[in-house]
């Protein structure tokens, strides 16, 4: 019995060691599965040789969390791992070095350990990038010889602006008020040229309660006085008010009757609106009061917009101000209807020229890209640094020999210089498409202006 218990421990005894072993060796294959790991989804792995392979790049196991507002400031903090970090970095590098010391292959391996994985959106970001020359006015030369004979002479131009509660309404996804400061702005500059100009609004005191009714309809303001254009003051009167309260449409009509009353030249007044006069004033009365006595005075409107009673209005208003109406239904029309119908015909020539991209301009774009591809340069610096340290690590640990460790620097040193260089194309590139585009535009200006000479020549 004794023995027999004795020979079934012993057994046992046996299976415990046999299953140790088993677990041990089992144990030994995963450990050196995972030795191998590296170095096997190494063997995929591509050196960067272009602006995509940038972006393609792998997020690096150790950092595939920086954010990349963190990664593109330049800072120790976003270049040198944390203490946990570290010591994960050299549990890992030990493992790469055992297995290999080819230096192309280590590098290969500190991307995969320390790669940005944040190039593909900082780059795309770039990439997107697209220069925003302001596209010059350019009339249309369509006029013929007659109604050019009978274009009114230089004068003035009072625009009235309607900054009414209404005008915060959306068109386009865009709020009314915001495109038609962008219209009125462009108009202001181009019709500037020709005429003295002033800037009127009305609509932008109070509210639209009950209890503001008053302030807001005679709140009725000369933003820009008349005079010579300015553009730096024109567009910051535009930038001066909000839309707010009711509609004095009447009012503003009768503001520029009492600016025009000592005025000799011909006046023209341009109306933008969305609404009908909600001042209880009578604008057809003041339209036709305010042309009576001459001959060139006018009261052109833009309904921008409007509903059918604001409209029938509105147009009520321009016949009496022996003017033009013109309907604005969204953001593109507004500015069509301004370029096509308001702008004046005898614009100086000389003055268009002006209005090609200048070098400071296409300067300003250059910086601009800038701004989308420096930070890209600092997130390489800062991948490089995390390489530097890895070699650190390698040198203090004696992974391995000064010779490896040398050549390692040197692919490091290599690749830095071939990724300096596709940013140095990157940059090239964007740089002759700002200046091809600068210069598409010039030469629009010029067409332009020889067809306007053309059609001078022949009157």
């Amino acid at each position: 019995m004794l023995s027999a218990c004795s020979n079934d421990n012993a057994e046992d005894t046996s299976k415990l060691q046999e299953k140790g072993e088993d677990s041990a060796v089992s144990a030994n294959a995963k450990e050196s599965e995972q030795e191998k790991s590296i170095v096997e989804q190494l063997k995929a792995s591509k050196l960067i040789d272009s602006r995509q392979a940038m972006k393609e790049q792998q997020s690096g196991m150790l950092v595939a969390d920086i954010e990349i507002d963190r990664e593109q400031t330049e800072s120790l903090e976003t270049t040198i791992l944390d203490e946990t970090a570290v010591e994960k970095l050299t549990d890992e590098l030990k493992r790469l070095t055992k297995e290999t010391k080819e230096p192309t292959t280590m590098y290969k391996g500190l991307i995969y350990l320390l790669g940005s994985p944040n190039y593909k959106e900082a780059i795309e970001a770039a990439e997107a990038f697209e220069p925003e020359f302001e596209e010059p006015y350019l009339p249309e030369p369509g006029k013929t010889e007659e109604e050019i004979a009978n274009e009114p002479e230089s004068g003035k131009a009072i625009i009235l602006l309607d900054a009414s509660s209404s005008m915060l309404l959306p068109v386009d996804n865009q709020i009314k008020m915001d495109v038609a400061k962008e219209a009125v702005l462009r108009f202001g500059e181009t019709i500037g040229q020709d005429s003295d100009i002033s800037l009127v609004v009305y609509g932008h005191k109070g509210s639209e309660s009950a209890a503001d009714k008053k302030l807001s309809c005679t709140g009725i303001e000369e933003l820009y006085p008349m005079g010579a254009y300015d553009e730096a003051a024109f567009e910051k009167s535009l930038a001066t008010f909000d839309s707010k309260g009711y509609t004095p449409l009447a009012g503003a009509i009768e503001k520029a009757m009492e600016m025009s009353k000592n005025f000799t030249e011909n006046v023209t007044v341009y109306i933008v609106s969305d609404g009908v006069e909600t001042c209880d004033g009578d604008p057809v009365q003041v339209a036709t009061d305010f042309v009576k006595e001459y001959e060139t005075r006018t009261v052109n409107i833009i309904g921008f917009n409007v509903d059918q009673d604001a409209e029938a209005q509105l147009k009520q208003v321009s016949d009496a101000g022996n003017g033009e109406y013109f309907a604005a239904n969204n953001a593109d029309e507004l500015k069509t209807t301004i370029e096509k119908q308001w702008l004046p015909s005898d614009i100086d020539l000389a003055w268009a020229f002006l209005k090609a991209p200048d070098g400071w301009e296409t300067l300003a774009e250059y910086e601009r890209f800038d701004e989308k591809l420096n930070p890209i340069k600092i997130m390489i610096e800062n991948e490089k640094n995390r390489y530097r340290q890895a070699l650190q690590i390698m040198q203090d640990e004696q992974l391995v020999d000064n010779d490896v460790l040398q050549g390692l620097q040197n692919v490091i040193n290599e690749q830095d210089q071939l990724i300096t260089n596709l940013m140095n194309d990157f940059r090239s590139e964007k740089i002759e498409e700002i200046k091809e585009l600068a210069t598409a535009i010039s030469d629009k200006v010029s067409s332009w202006t020889e067809e306007m000479k053309r059609l001078k020549d022949a009157e």
